[in-house]
């Protein structure tokens, strides 16, 4: 077989040559593929107003067909990689179970029923294999399942055909799932379910047996020990141990019986027609992945000596895979003929030579007759003249393989070319604004939305100033506070008349005079009936913050989301949103000065009683001063004051200072009652001072530009409505358009990109 290995060690050198070019196709259909997906999602993902001159045309590009083309792209030069990448010469090995698949492996590579196991009654081969031919090593590569990718390919496919969805997701879910009994399933579907249903019974009740193994790892395992792994277990006493569920995939490495052969590999396909899920799935994938070449194994008993509808099957299987290259190429026919009747054999060769194959022999389905458990007879009758083929028409498939590539590649790079022509034609007819446009527009449209709510704002406030408005709240709160006082002073000053009277007495006994006393009275109302007044201080308090908080709400949402992004938790009180949105914008990359500075100004607002009140409140109080400061004034109410040292004195002295105080009161409701009206004013002022300053000041224009600059992003989070939605996606989807572009016309460097993968 020198020669048959020099030709076939030529031919994985050749192939090995190519796989730099195509890892490098590959990877650029990959990115055309991301680009293509991107401008689908580009065109879709808007959400821009059905005004927006620009929704109509984008709505109108479908990327559909550039991302199509390109996955067409990849599926061929994935089959081209799976070819050019293999390191050796792979043949499958198929057929339906019982036929003698197995026999033949064991003949072809050596092993024997401890590693490829074979036998009788049900099939065997519970795992794909990968033999290969080595004259070192001596041993088996186990890739194991993971506890998802267990569920997902090995329970998920059984519980879609059972129609017991969901299926589980987690191992444990899996062994407490209350599957139903097989003796439950009737009807018409009950010959293909029960089966399924006992298969899945019969993993979950296993499961302690290698539910341990599901790792996700590589297992190494010696050869004596492999056939617990890739076989279905033989039924016995105790329970049945089934490891073969935890392997993925096996490979097995050890010497063929074969001199001078080149790197073979043997696949060892689970056998066609059981009753597993996606049974047909796994076979086709095994084929298309792994295999040069696939020998189908048919075994002419007395019940299979004829060409069945399943036999066509499989050949129209292994043809669906074989791409480009001939099916006759790439498959044969091996009639099995050990422990056979001649007749049995010789009914099974003119069926395939006279009705699958018809007259024309040399176009038919290459088909041999060998004993497949005689290794000699394998060895020189069937894998001698299977590598003499490959030898020869391994070129002749890869040139096919590639040459298809080569057509597609070309074929949608022109599809996508001409694609991306209409795109760019039609993203020419929408003229949007730049970013910087957009930006001054905003700014200016942003201003104009402020200074409208501010205007709106400072109304409010002018109507508070007409002579016809009324604080209710407010005159209802001097009313009682006038009350209040009034009620004290008549109650003898809080202590009763009668208690009054008698202080009085006692004290002109120890004074021998009624002034002291009379004085000292006159100076504790002065101070009682001011500490009284103060009951309007919340309320003016509350007019102060009424201010902030129309400021806060005058100035809009957008400024509002700079203030609820500034920290870890959002101001509450209103003050305390217009101090951070001032040092916000001071802080800034583009300081805003002048707005911050307006800001701080409005928080600098005193309404509070002991500012605005008292001082005026104190003049109304002077009728309670015993001597006036002021030496032009009249003389006090010294003469008032004086009276006799006795219990009808005190009496007088109670009566005439009740009344001086009750004057107080009375001028002291007055000055409150002015401070509505004096609020009213004061607070229309600083809004009139604030509008003025932050929206029509020297700067104001060029810092709502640097406002708009720095924070559109904050401002108008995410973005995707109206006009500058609609520019983005014009801008992303040019962006996309023209990288795409720049993809293909690179490639033009290697005439139609996959057309270096043939050279």
């Amino acid at each position: 077989m020198s020669d048959n290995k020099e030709r076939l060690d030529a031919v994985l050198r050749r192939r090995r040559a190519h796989l730099p070019v195509v890892d490098e196709q590959v990877g650029r259909w990959r990115k055309i593929h991301q680009l293509a997906a991107e401008l689908g999602a580009a065109v879709l993902g808007g959400g821009s107003s059905a005004d927006d001159p620009a929704q109509a045309v984008l709505n109108s590009l479908d990327a559909d067909t550039m991302v199509r083309a390109a996955q067409d792209c990849l599926d061929v030069l994935a089959t081209v990689r799976g070819r050019v990448s293999r390191g050796t010469v792979n043949i499958g090995v198929s057929g339906r179970a019982r036929n003698g698949k197995s026999t033949v492996l064991q003949s072809l590579s050596g092993l024997d029923d401890r590693q490829i196991p074979s036998g009788r009654g049900q099939p065997v081969t519970a795992v794909r294999s990968r033999i290969h031919h080595s004259t070192t090593d001596r041993g088996a590569r186990l890739a194991m399942h993971s506890e998802t990718s267990f569920l997902q390919d090995v329970i998920g496919p059984y519980h879609t055909e059972l129609g017991l969805l969901p299926a589980p997701r987690e191992l444990s879910e899996f062994a407490n799932y209350a599957y139903p009994h097989v003796n439950g399933v009737s009807g018409p579907e009950q010959p293909r379910l029960a089966p399924l249903l006992a298969r899945v019974r019969e993993a979950q009740d296993a499961l302690a047996t290698y539910r341990h193994c599901l790792t996700g790892e590589v297992l190494s395992v010696d050869l004596s020990d492999i056939r617990e792994w890739v076989a279905y277990p033989e039924t016995g006493q105790g329970p049945v141990k089934r490891p073969y569920l935890a392997v993925r995939d096996a490979t097995i490495t050890c010497p063929f019986p074969i001199d001078d052969v080149t790197a073979l590999g043997l696949v060892d396909l689970p056998g066609l027609g059981e009753l597993v899920p996606a049974a047909e799935t796994h076979h086709v994938d095994g084929l298309r992945n792994d295999v040069d070449f696939v020998i189908v194994v048919k075994r002419p008993t007395d019940t299979n000596a004829m060409w069945a509808k399943e036999d066509a099957d499989a050949l129209e299987l292994i043809a669906s895979v074989c791409g480009v290259a001939d099916v006759r190429d790439f498959t044969l026919v091996l009639v099995n003929t050990g422990e056979c009747l001649p007749e049995n054999v010789q009914a099974l060769d003119d069926d395939l030579r006279d009705r699958l194959n018809g007259s024309d022999a040399d176009q038919g389905y290459w088909v041999i007759l060998a004993d497949g458990a005689d290794r000699d007879i394998v060895r020189d009758e069937l894998l001698q003249p299977v590598l003499d083929h490959l030898a020869t028409a391994l070129p002749r498939m890869d040139e096919a393989v590639i040459s298809d590539a080569v057509g597609v590649c070309r074929d949608r790079t022109a599809r996508i070319r001409a694609q991306l022509a209409n795109w760019s034609d039609a993203l020419r007819t929408l003229a949007v604004p730049t970013a910087t446009e957009q930006v001054i527009a905003r700014a200016a449209a942003l201003r104009e939305e402020v200074a409208a709510s501010v205007q709106t704002w400072v109304d409010t406030l002018r109507e508070r100033t007409a002579d016809d408005y009324e604080d209710t709240e407010y005159f209802a709160r001097v009313t009682e506070v006038h009350q209040d006082v009034r009620e004290w002073v008549l109650s003898g000053f809080g202590a009763g008349a009668e208690a009054w009277q008698r202080r009085a007495l006692n004290r002109f006994r120890v004074d021998r005079a009624s002034l002291p006393f009379a004085f000292a009275q006159l100076n504790g109302a002065r101070v009682e009936i001011a500490r009284r007044c103060s009951a309007v201080d919340d309320l003016l308090t509350q007019r102060r913050d009424d201010y902030w908080t129309g400021l806060v709400t005058a100035l809009g949402p957008r400024l509002a989301r700079l203030v609820d992004e500034a920290g870890p938790s959002r101001p509450v009180r209103p003050q305390d949103s217009l101090m951070t949105l001032a040092g916000v914008l001071r802080d800034a990359s583009a300081p805003c000065p002048t707005l911050a500075d307006t800001l701080e100004l409005a928080l600098d607002i005193r309404l509070d009683y002991h500012t605005r009140v008292l001082p005026r409140l104190r003049r109304a109080l002077d009728v309670l001063c015993p001597e006036p400061d002021d030496p032009s004034r009249e003389t006090g109410p010294t003469s008032l004051l004086s009276v006799p040292r006795t219990a009808d004195g005190a009496e007088l002295l109670l009566e005439r200072v009740t009344q001086l105080a009750r004057q107080a009161a009375y001028d002291a409701q007055a000055v409150l009652a002015q401070e509505s009206a004096a609020t009213a004013q004061a607070l229309f002022a600083y809004g009139e001072q604030f509008e003025d300053a932050f929206v029509r000041s020297e700067s104001s224009e060029a810092e709502f530009l640097r406002l708009v600059s720095g924070f559109h992003g904050r401002m108008w989070p995410g973005d995707r409505t109206g006009t500058r939605a609609g520019a983005e996606r014009v801008r992303h989807v040019r962006g996309l358009v023209t990288t795409l572009r720049g993809l293909l016309t690179d490639m033009d460097r290697y005439s139609t990109g996959a057309e270096e993968i043939g050279r």
